[in-house]
């Protein structure tokens, strides 16, 4: 399964963290530096566990949390509608 991020979504960096404008619903998230990473493999392209491969490369956390860590952000931003069906 890949997942795909929806194109009216506005992004704004500020410094370390990343800022998502939800256009439909005017509300603003704010997400860290691993859940921008993720955020930014919602292309359609990457699986989750290309995700979680990308995550540990990327930065020095704990192995185990990591598989949960990608989940759970992905599950938040589906179930805030920022995601489409792919």
């Amino acid at each position: 399964m890949t997942y795909v991020k929806r194109t009216d979504v506005r992004t704004i960096q500020v410094e370390d963290e990343l800022m998502l404008h939800d256009s439909a619903t005017e509300k603003v998230y704010v997400l860290n530096p691993t859940a921008a990473l993720v955020w930014s493999l919602c292309d359609g392209a990457h699986t989750i566990e290309q995700m979680v491969a990308a995550v540990e490369s990327q930065f020095s956390k704990t192995a185990a949390d990591i598989p949960q860590d990608v989940s759970q952000t992905l599950d938040w931003l589906n179930e805030y509608g920022l995601l489409v069906s792919d």
